[in-house]
């Protein structure tokens, strides 16, 4: 068991050296206006020029041309390139919008965010104001061959294929904060398929970190911007596990499209089709079927847009067919309707990233009062959803309010209290706060939540990026949390009953609140990465990550579980252009230590585009492992290829093909070897 006590204190030490001295700096760090180097797109009529923006890129090099996908997202916005100095170093800045206020831009920023990850809210300088002004007025001044035009722009730029699978292999080896750090730099200048494995990577590593809020948001994103079939299908299945999920997703980012004549309604949507099937054959016993599904889902939007008001009615929903057991299942992921002016805005039904402090999807209504430019405040009500498979109950009712500002550019703060009950008993009474500092070499985020009714601390935990220069990035969280986030739902936990109400026949009230805090244990963990680039090719990263679970005790008539620790070490180095042209390699080791195994793996993976746009994904893994229990070891290999193909701009096919051959069933220690296969879809309309 790790001293956690001298760890914090080391944790502390080390945070401070890599933040509180050039945070400091940065963030009170002022600019110097170069020029205005490019101009996107066509400033509105009339413009009023206002002293708040947002940058959403910022780069050592210039930006030449941008990508289809991020001209696609971009398409609505006022968007321009400056050159700037700071503290004598160049950069090249994309800035976006035009507001009077941090809390104006705020809006966008959040709906940004998923997509520019490093974009913040930032104050113009009496120059960038004067040099704007007269790009405005006289659009000569900019140089034709850098007056590119947002919406007529269809160059495309060469794939980052080297970073996207980069960014896969580094989630493979559960570096996850490397995961985000690349998922970002693709995002920025990646071409429209790597954005969108680029946010699923990103999504699933905040998962894996326990910030469900922030993986729902990029799935969401990810859903909104057409993705593959297969990457689509599987998003849709992870969105339906975050039920219990640590911090609230934001808002959704909609995929931008053309602006519709005044009250026009606008439908889109998507239908994804995948069928996966997964068997075992052991030696001797013959083949196992394990999973045969066939997932239907639809994501539908409808929108009506006016000068002065906006309806938006939004469904997410699909059927589940489980051939092993011949029963078919629906789901309802989201069904709302919102309806906004400038002054507020109204969104009822299924809805579950509307709000910070519900920890799981809601049917109820939000309203957001949005009338004032410093803060603003969001009222819900509603009942809590554990699944999307569930229908709707009153047995859980939720009661919160939010409120969200920024008291200066570099900082974003949300405040939360919710009020949740359970069959008549309180579920749930909590405080807490999100909070966010960026600035041009890094971020911090912080998550602080307290239950106030059992009075204990549900999450307390701290991210950060730091980049040292253009070669050197780091990452680093610590987080204490709860697991499962501490409520009276968790006395349920290991008991017959179905219900708090059937467990009351046996249990008093006390009783079942004692219980709950029996069922809910703490989680330690320290995740510290390093990323090194050697040249625009080669890359190398290690990271290092410890996580602890405390033990669960014995109660009511369930069992103890024991504690729990994991302690990880990674090397990994890709390299582009191996092979061919276009490919991308990467290798890695990595070693886990954690109580029941030692396990030392090797992973191997290549990306080669094919003809008329067909890609091919194979990968290898090979783990050995030896299990502390009885010291037997064990021998997995995985081969695997994926095929992804776009036969229209409306349709997308994948396949996905994999075997896993193991020299250990335990605990019949027979060889064994599973066979995967996943055939999907996905049409747009």
């Amino acid at each position: 068991m790790f001293n956690f006590r001298i760890r914090n204190l080391l944790i502390g030490v080390v945070w401070s050296c890599l933040w509180m001295g050039p945070m400091t700096s940065a963030l009170a760090a002022s600019y110097e206006l170069v020029g205005i180097e490019a101009v996107y797109s066509e400033p509105p009529e009339n413009l009023s020029l206002q002293p708040r923006a947002i940058v959403i890129a910022s780069s050592r090099q210039r930006f030449r041309g941008l990508p289809e996908n991020t001209l696609s997202i971009l398409q609505p916005y006022f968007v321009y390139q400056t050159k700037v100095k700071v503290k004598e170093a160049v950069f090249y800045r994309l800035v976006l919008g035009n507001y009077k206020s941090a809390i104006e831009a705020q809006a966008d920023l959040n709906k940004l965010k998923p997509i520019f990850v490093d974009s913040w809210i930032y104050q113009r300088s009496k120059e960038e104001l004067q040099a704007l002004s007269a790009v405005i007025d006289d659009p000569s001044s900019i140089q034709p061959s850098k007056a590119e035009k947002i919406r007529t722009s269809k160059k495309k730029p060469k794939p980052e294929v080297s970073m996207l699978s980069t960014a896969k292999q580094a989630f493979l080896d559960e570096n996850y904060t490397r995961v985000i750090s690349i998922a970002n730099k693709i995002i920025s200048t990646g071409d429209q398929e790597q954005v969108r494995e680029a946010l699923e990577l990103a999504g699933t590593a905040r998962e894996r970190q326990g910030r469900f809020a922030q993986a729902v948001t990029l799935y969401e994103t990810l859903l909104s911007t057409s993705p593959e079939p297969e990457t689509e299908a599987r998003i849709k299945n992870r969105l339906e596990g975050i039920h219990t999920m640590n911090i609230t997703p934001k808002a959704r980012l909609q995929e931008p499209e053309k602006k519709p004549d005044d009250g026009l309604w606008v439908f889109r949507g998507a239908l994804q089709q995948y069928y996966q099937d997964d068997v075992i054959d052991r030696s001797g016993d013959g083949t196992e079927k394990v999973n045969q599904v066939l997932v239907s889902d639809v994501d539908l939007q409808i929108q009506r847009k006016t000068n002065f008001d906006k309806l938006t009615i939004e469904v997410d929903a699909g059927l589940i067919s489980d051939f092993i057991e011949d029963q078919t299942d629906n789901r309802v992921s989201s069904a709302i309707i919102s309806y906004a002016r400038d002054s507020f805005q109204v969104i009822g039904g299924r809805q579950y990233r509307t709000v910070k402090g519900v920890h799981g999807r809601f049917d109820g209504v939000t309203y957001r009062d949005l009338s004032r430019s410093n803060y603003q405040l969001s009222y819900f009500l509603g009942n809590l959803v554990h699944s999307s498979y569930d229908e709707l109950d009153s047995d859980n009712p939720l009661l919160g309010a939010n409120l969200d500002f920024s008291p200066y550019d570099w900082l974003d703060v949300n405040l939360y209290v919710i009020t949740q009950e359970i069959s008549g008993l309180t579920d749930r009474q909590a405080l807490g706060s999100e909070f966010q500092m960026q600035n041009d070499v890094g971020f911090i985020y912080g998550i602080i939540d307290y239950d106030v009714f059992y009075g204990d601390l549900n999450n307390i935990t701290i991210n950060s990026n730091y980049r040292y220069d253009e070669q050197w990035s780091f990452n680093l969280t610590v987080g204490r949390v709860n697991s499962p986030t501490l409520s009276t739902a968790n006395a349920l936990q290991g008991q017959l009953a179905e219900s708090i109400d059937e467990l009351g026949d046996t249990f008093s009230k006390d009783e079942i609140y004692d219980l709950a805090e029996d069922r809910t244990s703490k989680s330690e963990s320290l995740y510290f990465g390093a990323n090194y680039s050697i040249d625009s090719n080669r890359q190398i990263y290690v990271d290092f990550s410890i996580f602890s679970l405390d033990a669960i005790e014995a109660s009511g008539g369930v069992v103890e579980i024991p504690s729990m620790r994991d302690m990880t070490l990674s090397v990994d180095y890709s390299i582009r252009g191996y092979f061919f042209a276009d490919d991308y390699t990467s290798m890695g080791l990595r070693i886990t230590d954690s109580d029941s195994s030692e396990i030392q793996s090797i992973r191997l993976r290549s990306r080669f585009p094919g003809y008329w746009g067909l890609i091919y994904d194979p990968r290898v893994q090979m783990d050995f492992r030896e299990n502390t229990s009885n010291g037997i070891d064990q021998t997995i290999l995985k081969p695997s290829i994926k095929l992804t193909y776009r036969a229209s701009k409306k349709l997308n096919l994948e396949a996905d093909f994999g075997i896993e051959y193991s020299d250990l069933d335990l605990p019949d220690f027979d060889k064994q070897i599973a066979y995967s296969m996943y055939l999907g879809y996905t049409y747009f309309f």
